[in-house]
């Protein structure tokens, strides 16, 4: 036991005296010091790792009548999630709370489940009626990628 706390002393004294930025090989300098190789907000292809979309992404081509439509949407949709988002919170709280009791009621618990998926419903409607609205308001060229972004959803926030 005792070799142990000494072998794991002297590989933490070797980790945390090593210099920070040591290249692995020596004559190279490290990352850290080297200079930018792309500008600023430069787009970098090598960082993808399927197929490009050469099409400019939706937003960046937005008229500003799109920009004002897309906001009012956004806001619209926000003000119907932000009450069936507490709704849902509330609920899985009671839920929790049910659960929680001495003598649990599995028909209480299973009728508020049935609550909570009628306002998780809701959720999932009103955020694909806004996709399918948006969709409504872009070009067929925007749309191009609006699609391949809505496509790599992998679920609901």
């Amino acid at each position: 036991m005792l070799m142990t706390h000494r072998i794991l002393r002297l590989v933490m004294v070797a980790t945390f005296s090593l210099p920070l930025g040591v290249s692995a090989e020596p004559d190279k300098p490290s990352a850290h010091h080297e200079a930018p190789t792309a500008p600023a907000g430069a787009h970098d292809e090598t960082a993808h790792k399927f197929s490009h979309n050469f099409t400019a992404h939706w937003i960046k081509t937005l008229n500003d009548d799109q920009k004002m439509h897309v906001d009012m949407m956004h806001l619209v949709l926000d003000r119907e999630l932000v009450v069936l988002k507490a709704q849902e919170e509330l609920i899985q709280k009671q839920i929790n709370r049910l659960v929680a009791q001495d003598a649990a009621s599995t028909n209480a618990v299973h009728a508020k489940i049935d609550e909570l998926m009628s306002v998780k419903k809701q959720i999932l409607r009103s955020r694909y009626s806004h996709i399918t609205e948006m969709r409504a308001i872009l070009t067929p060229a925007q749309r191009i990628s609006y699609d391949m972004e809505t496509l790599e959803f992998s679920g609901v926030k």
